[in-house]
């Protein structure tokens, strides 16, 4: 686990902190995203967020960040809003100079509009980038973006998350396809719409988990994708990080000595045993980057939302996030 300064889990640690000011306050996503092509032939392609890296110090917040399609312009091009953040990301056919273009903006931006589409008479954006690509936002490109009151180049990079959830068929001569809608409500919390249909014992593979809206002191870890590596002792999936020793996983017990600590879905960065029944991380100590009690959620799969307590460093200790 990581070692912070305090070595064990007492009786105190089950309580979840209490919560920062809202100001402090950011969403710990674990949400649905795009996974992996198998053996299932038809499916489709609906790409319904996106999550940002590569800004500039000064426009930081956007890192990490998930944009959510909302809808579509007049022009057809799809638009997409920050989760619990007024940033827009859509396609501007023409600003003021007639340059069609993808933008980062703070204004949302009017759906009956054919040109100026935020309606201030300007080109002036957080970000943008000149393309007549209206289908989808460029996966990879260098964007001017403001930094400090100066344009400045950036190299962006837009990771796709997908509404198509592929299963594969286990021990059996039925496959299924399973399909969700990811939808943000009025309340700005996120609705994965998970859903699945199974016929003669079919086994549907895990989806992929997208996290976003870590602390400041971990922001490097938002945007991380999350597969499925393994199952735990007690029937739970593993999920590890792409490119990362970054685990979340299920623990019954977290240190494995003593009175029973609550159950728990765990953040951490040592690989769990599949076989143990507690303190799958073997350290014999409740230290990880972040947990959520699981009794109102069970076992079978992380909550897509919810609060949890993280480590934020030193300065600011654990902290309620969500």
């Amino acid at each position: 686990g990581i070692h912070q300064p305090s070595t064990k889990c007492t009786s105190s640690c089950l309580a979840p902190t209490p919560a920062p000011s809202a100001r402090a306050m950011a969403r710990l996503l674990v949400a649905v995203a795009a996974t992996a092509a198998s053996m299932v032939s038809a499916t489709h392609a609906d790409p319904w967020m996106y999550t940002l890296s590569g800004a500039c110090d000064a426009q930081g917040d956007l890192n990490g960040m998930p944009f959510v399609k909302q809808s579509s312009t007049l022009s057809g091009a799809p638009y997409y809003k920050a989760l619990r953040a007024e940033k827009y990301l859509y396609h501007e056919p023409d600003c003021q100079d007639g340059a069609p273009r993808w933008v980062l903006d703070a204004k949302m931006p009017d759906v009956n509009k054919t040109r100026d589409l935020d309606g201030d008479g300007s080109c002036d954006y957080i970000g943008q980038l000149n393309s007549e690509d209206t289908s989808h936002p460029p996966a990879t490109g260098e964007w001017t973006m403001l930094c400090d009151g100066v344009y400045e180049k950036q190299y962006l990079i837009l990771l796709e998350g997908t509404s198509t959830t592929t299963t594969t068929a286990k021990a059996s001569t039925t496959t299924t396809t399973s399909r969700k809608v990811g939808v943000v409500t009025a309340a700005g919390e996120f609705d994965d719409g998970y859903s699945t249909q199974t016929t003669n014992n079919t086994k549907n593979t895990k989806a992929s988990l997208l996290l976003g809206g870590a602390c400041a002191y971990k922001r490097t870890l938002n945007g991380l994708i999350f597969d499925v590596v393994s199952t735990a002792a007690d029937g739970s999936p593993i999920y590890k990080a792409r490119g990362m020793d970054e685990y979340i996983y299920h623990d019954s017990d977290c240190d494995g000595v003593g009175a029973v600590t609550a159950a728990r879905w765990l953040f951490d960065n040592s690989k769990p045993s599949s076989t143990a029944t507690n303190d799958l991380d073997g350290d014999g100590k409740c230290t990880y980057h972040a947990r959520f009690d699981s009794a109102p959620v069970g076992h079978s799969r992380p909550p897509a939302s919810g609060e949890w307590s993280m480590y934020c460093g030193e300065a600011s200790g654990w902290m309620s996030v969500g």
